[in-house]
């Protein structure tokens, strides 16, 4: 599928859905979602083949998102009102988000897919990690997850 408009039409909103999760921000992560979007447009302008079109999204999203977070830090819990996203809803998700940033990086990547219903395949392609670990590096990340909405 390399034709620009059956793919925004099919990944909009599981871009934005992956977006939003990370940023908890509806404006954000919809800014997130339209450059994601940009660069796709650039590489089939360019020609260039890209095989797995969700694990490409999934990767762009979320390093466009973890360079958003590190250049504006801290977003305030004040900014998660009027969300766009149902399941997001609600005080717990909330507190996942909040937890989920004071996580590293990679376990923040992870447990975003791990929510997604990524595979671990697709999880290797977009994080990088070896299949032989992300079973064992999600367990971890989960395990740090439950410790810190415990406290």
């Amino acid at each position: 599928m390399n034709n620009f408009k059956d793919i925004y039409n099919t990944y909009y909103k599981l871009v934005y859905r992956l977006a939003f999760k990370f940023l908890g921000n509806h404006d954000n992560a919809v800014d997130i979602t339209q450059d994601v979007f940009l660069h796709l447009y650039s590489q089939l302008k360019l020609k260039r083949e890209i095989y797995n079109t969700k694990a490409w999204l999934y990767k762009v999203t979320s390093n466009l998102c973890m360079s958003f977070l590190n250049k504006t830090k801290r977003i305030t819990k004040h900014e998660y009102e009027n969300p766009a996203v149902d399941e997001v809803d609600n005080e717990k998700n909330i507190e996942v988000v909040e937890a989920l940033k004071k996580m590293n990086k990679r376990d923040r990547v992870l447990l975003t897919l791990y929510s997604e219903d990524i595979s671990y395949k697709e999880m290797v392609e977009i994080t990088g990690i070896k299949f032989t670990s992300i079973g064992k590096t999600l367990s971890r990340a989960l395990k740090k997850l439950k410790h810190e909405m415990e406290r």
